[in-house]
């Protein structure tokens, strides 16, 4: 196994389990990633029905006058497609935290974990299958001043029908310290990973994650779990529909 050394930064990769399986955002034909960017909220769902379905995307966080901090929403999604819906919600009331939200479709409901920008930097939530794609990990979060940092990295993606997993492999290591060519100057710039995944070759929809641990090397029996992102991964069987303006899908 190779070692990748960078300022007392040593980054293995390993087998790892990914985030637990009640966050993988699905139930039945419905599956689900919900993302942060800047001020929006940005719920994508994904139907593989042969059938048109109907549900709820809702909250049960309220801010500082007991409101929920964004309305329940209808929409209707057609059948084996695709859709995202923005929401711009207002501030949680003290001591609540959107961390997620519920779908809701008929009896059957779940809940689809909120991403938020953090160590894992990734362009999209929502990505084709059989694609290769790029994660960017923030590494100064993670060393510690002292002492040697043990970053590990899962060997293998982990997707929500369990069937399929891949490697993920680190493509690069950068940052740190480094010379200014031809002079006395040392630069610093934030040290960060590259990671690179092939995404599963499937014909209709899945999630995917992977995540790492921070371990202290003086200590290995000390590490703490860092959960990666989820990603909506579909098919050549699948499309992407268009969003509702408030409620409601808005036909091709």
């Amino acid at each position: 196994m190779r070692k990748f050394i960078v300022v007392l930064l040593l980054v293995l990769l390993s087998a790892g389990s990914a985030a637990a399986w009640d966050e993988f955002g699905f139930s039945g034909n419905i599956y689900g990633v919900a993302w942060l960017d800047g001020t929006k909220l940005i719920v994508a769902l994904g139907n593989t029905s042969n059938n048109r379905i109907n549900v709820s995307i809702s909250t049960s966080v309220t801010d500082a006058w007991q409101w929920p901090v964004f309305p329940t929403r209808q929409i209707s999604i057609p059948a084996r497609t695709i859709v995202q819906e923005v929401f711009f919600p207002s501030t949680p009331g003290w001591g609540q935290k959107l961390s997620s939200v519920r779908i809701t479709e008929g009896y059957r409901s779940f809940n689809v974990p909120i991403q938020e920008p953090g160590i894992f930097k990734a362009e999209t939530y929502v990505v084709p299958a059989n694609t290769n794609l790029t994660v960017t990990v923030d590494l100064d979060q993670l060393l510690d001043a002292f002492g040697k940092t043990r970053i590990v990295v899962d060997d293998y993606y982990t997707t929500s029908d369990g069937r399929n997993q891949d490697r993920v492999r680190i493509d690069s290591v950068g940052g740190g310290p480094t010379q200014v060519r031809g002079t006395n100057t040392i630069e610093f710039t934030n040290p960060h990973l590259v990671l690179k995944v092939k995404t599963p070759n499937i014909p209709w929809l899945t999630t995917m994650t992977f995540g790492l641990n921070k371990v202290d090397a003086n200590y290995n029996w000390w590490q703490e779990r860092y959960d990666g992102p989820i990603f909506l991964v579909y098919g050549r069987n699948m499309r992407m529909g268009e969003s509702s303006s408030g409620g409601g899908f808005i036909s091709r």
